[in-house]
């Protein structure tokens, strides 16, 4: 078929193509500054810094070098460009590279580490090999599964938890911001897959009415800081769960299947009393939606299917699990972060 003469020319084609085909350039320039602390080098200067002044903060660079870097940088706005006709320009800080400084509650460094890094980014050099639903792709980069991986890893396995220990900080923030009301009557809370604890000692501290446990495996409770405000109890949540008035769930569910995921629900359910809940915080996919975090929601769905065999769910998805794992209802409050939140009523 003769493709028609106004599609040759247009460009949009072409130049949408280009830019996917180079996306990547973004996300190494942008794993570039954070190795090389731009944005703190920056704020310790106390102002919009010069390039040569910039350069002297670091490691020899190449002047000339570190001028294209940042002017992609600028281009991308992570950083600002300030020009003036006698001074030499100087590159400031924005609400972006401002969540690059070490000291920030929100930084989000370690995870730009760990997602960029090259052993993680292999695996999706085997998408299409795990579009077969018998394989995941990370498993045909490195020869076994991500948690056996980082088991036998101890440098990846650390940058892992520091990634997820920062993504739990800005979700947790959101979390205690926006739904205030839902913990404010809960007697007893237990956070199923907890890891360190670190979210749920936030919690507690906002909702210090509320008696918090952290429940994970057994090792990882073993190396857990002992924190005044949480309890630990260890155990496998296929098994059972300790009886609370609400059980929380972040972040835990994407990494399932459906069936896995009913009978982590009906544990879940078993904990909690008649007038009791489980709170799930977990990505909702909207295919229409112009949220501005939806791509990257769909981006994390890709993410579990390529390295733990997981998904995020469409509210439809949602709602199947619950019911399929005997729940009488539930609702869905949209939040600040990347997740959004899901109130489910065992009865």
């Amino acid at each position: 078929m003769d493709i028609p003469k106004k599609q040759h020319d247009d460009p949009s084609g072409e130049t949408k193509i280009w830019n996917h085909m180079y996306v990547y350039t973004d996300t190494l320039a942008l794993r570039c500054a954070t190795e090389l602390k731009i944005a703190d080098a920056i704020h310790r200067h106390g102002e919009p810094i010069t390039l040569h002044e910039l350069a002297a903060s670091n490691l020899p660079l190449s002047a000339d070098h570190l001028h294209r870097l940042m002017r992609y940088l600028v281009q991308i706005k992570i950083f600002t460009m300030h020009e003036s006709l006698d001074e030499e320009p100087k590159y400031g800080l924005t609400p972006a590279s401002e969540l690059l400084l070490n000291h920030h509650e929100r930084c989000m460094s370690p995870a730009i580490l760990m997602v960029t890094d090259p052993d993680f980014l292999s695996p999706w050099y085997h998408l299409i090999d795990g579009l077969d639903g018998k394989s995941m792709a990370f498993e045909k980069a490195m020869g076994k599964g991500i948690w056996e991986y980082l088991s036998e890893k101890p440098e990846k396995s650390r940058m892992f938890n520091e990634a997820m220990a920062a993504d739990t900080r800005l979700l947790t923030s959101a979390l205690i911001r926006d739904c205030e009301g839902m913990f404010g009557g809960i007697g007893s809370l237990v956070d199923v897959g907890g890891g360190t604890g670190t979210a749920l000692r936030a919690i507690a501290r906002a909702f210090p009415h509320a008696r918090c446990t952290v429940y994970d495996l057994p090792h990882v409770i073993a190396e857990s800081p002992a924190y005044p405000e949480i309890e630990r109890a260890h155990g496998n949540m296929f098994e059972s769960i300790p009886p609370a008035d609400a059980v929380l769930m972040k972040c835990i569910l994407h990494d399932w299947d459906d069936k896995e995921c009913i009978e982590i629900l009906k544990k879940c359910k078993e904990a909690v009393p008649r007038d009791g809940k489980v709170i799930i915080v977990d990505v909702v996919l909207e295919m229409e939606s112009k949220h501005p975090f939806n791509k990257v929601r769909m981006n994390m769905d890709l993410d579990m299917m390529i390295n733990t065999g997981g998904k995020e769910r469409t509210e439809e998805e949602w709602k199947e699990l619950i019911y399929a794992a005997g729940f009488a209802g539930y609702s869905i409050k949209n939040i600040s972060a990347l997740q959004s939140v899901i109130e489910t009523y065992p009865y």
